[in-house]
């Protein structure tokens, strides 16, 4: 019966040939890995590209960005089309873009799209995406119809920020980590401030990406924490998190993640994970760097992390143990690399997380014998991939004197 189901799995998911490039955020203009990137995952050098700007409050102001972006970098501008699509007007513009807001079901527009098969969904708010396309998800809009149609038929699919928290089935749609762990989860959605303070709010998302829960600007929102706790409530354990201006490209029917831009992509994997009061624990902990394949099916990696560190330290040094501004370090593949699995004198990494109310939390990182890790340079950056660290996440109690 496993066998079974193993295949009729790996046959549903070759089922959907198209890519996906899933950008974390904040995508800068001169980022040429991922627009060259998307560009180059195109069926063809003659696929024509639509852009849907409804995350936007900015409609058309952010999608011809966008475009000019994309000719800068070698797209045929006579392929590139903005998709009428947004609820929200932008009155420094000529047109209403809120009269767009019923398109996704405009049969005749929707129909216009049927040479396409480049998609790209700005950033903005993804429950605008969400309330759009897919308010019932039991009843999809003619274009999530034609796009899921698409991407089975070898379409690209891509988005940042709030085009990519709408990639998977669950989508992470507000919440900081910090409430997401002290928290009760929030039955519902108030509104964009939320994502950057507020409780953990989750909703269906669109599903184009088959292989986990993404999560996005993950490396400057601090995002680990609310990953971990949407994990564990959800039945879907492994999570993908994209750093900011930095993409992941998935090839769905080879079931691969390759990673371009600037910062890592980061695998949170809690299939063996425990749940314990506000505890979350046993948590695998992976990290990849730029221009790194990772295998989705086999949860391996496939090339590009660089020279081994474990047996081969550069570091030999007790790491600090704590928090705060004055300690090195702060990204998580710095920490998890450079001050653990390029460090002999090191086993365990421990950073905590706190308000001055006293309520905290410790981030205890392990290494184990599965552990490993990869160190390469640009020429002048440190670049680290890590793979296999345990997490553990435990509440403390923090006093503060004066």
């Amino acid at each position: 019966m496993k066998i079974f189901l193993s295949l009729c799995l790996m046959l549903a998911v070759n089922a959907q040939a198209g890519k996906l490039l899933i950008v974390g955020g904040a995508l800068a203009a001169n980022n040429s890995d991922v627009y060259e990137g998307f560009i180059n995952a195109l069926p063809s050098k003659s696929s024509r590209i639509a852009i849907f700007p409804v995350a936007s409050s900015k409609p058309w102001k952010t999608a011809t960005k966008f475009k000019q972006d994309l000719v800068r970098f070698g797209a045929n501008k006579n392929n590139i089309e903005i998709f009428p699509l947004a609820v929200i007007d932008d009155s420094s513009t000529k047109v209403d873009e809120s009269n767009w807001k019923d398109n996704a079901n405009n049969e005749a527009l929707v129909d216009q799209l049927k040479d396409v098969d480049g998609f790209w969904f700005t950033g903005g708010d993804q429950m605008r995406i969400i309330n759009t396309l897919s308010k019932d998800p039991t009843k999809p809009s003619l274009l999530l119809d034609l796009l899921h149609k698409k991407l089975k038929k070898g379409a690209l699919i891509g988005g940042s920020s709030a085009g990519a928290a709408m990639m998977s089935d669950t989508m992470i749609a507000a919440g900081d980590s910090f409430s997401a762990l002290t928290s009760d989860v929030s039955s519902k959605y108030f509104g964009m401030e939320t994502q950057e303070q507020g409780k953990l709010y989750l909703h269906h998302g669109l599903g184009f990406f088959p292989f986990g829960i993404v999560d996005q600007h993950f490396d400057r929102k601090a995002r680990l924490g609310r990953l971990a706790k949407t994990l564990s409530m959800n039945s879907t354990k492994l999570g993908y998190a994209v750093d900011e201006n930095t993409a992941m490209l998935v090839d769905i029917d080879k079931q691969t993640l390759a990673v371009l831009g600037a910062g890592t992509v980061t695998i949170l994997d809690g299939r063996a994970s425990k749940a314990q009061g506000l505890a979350l624990n046993d948590f695998n902990v992976s990290v990849l760097s730029a221009n790194s394949e990772f295998d989705l099916n086999g949860q391996i990696l496939l090339h590009g992390a660089g020279d081994e560190t474990i047996a081969h330290e550069y570091m030999n040094e007790t790491p600090w143990q704590g928090a705060g501004f004055a300690l090195p370090n702060a990204r998580l593949d710095h920490i998890l690399g450079y001050e653990l699995l390029d460090n002999k004198a090191a086993k365990e990494i421990r950073r905590y997380s706190f308000s001055e109310q006293g309520d905290g939390f410790v981030y205890r990182f392990v290494q184990t014998q599965d552990s490993l890790g990869y160190w390469k340079t640009n020429g002048t950056l440190d670049q680290y991939t890590v793979l296999n660290v345990t997490m553990h996440i435990e509440p403390v109690k923090i006093t503060i004197s004066k």
